[in-house]
């Protein structure tokens, strides 16, 4: 994936100043987070759409396909 950054952004600075060895671990995380943030956004949306299910349909969905005894 190709990235254009900001001429202005000092990546070198940042990723020093929050522990980083280099700027690609950094900006590794950076996307890391960004994905986790995507996620969860996309959760709450599905939520507030009403695109939900009780969790005991879930969870019998999952542990048959995942060949799970079910709890007792």
């Amino acid at each position: 994936m190709q990235i254009t950054l900001p001429d202005d952004l000092d990546l070198q600075s940042q990723a020093i100043e929050a522990g980083f060895a280099t700027v690609e671990d950094y900006v590794r995380v950076l996307l890391e987070r960004d994905a986790e943030r995507v996620a969860i956004q996309q959760g709450i949306d599905d939520m507030r759409a009403g695109r939900v299910r009780p969790l005991e349909e879930f969870d019998a969905e999952f542990r048959r396909k995942h060949q799970i005894p079910s709890q007792s």
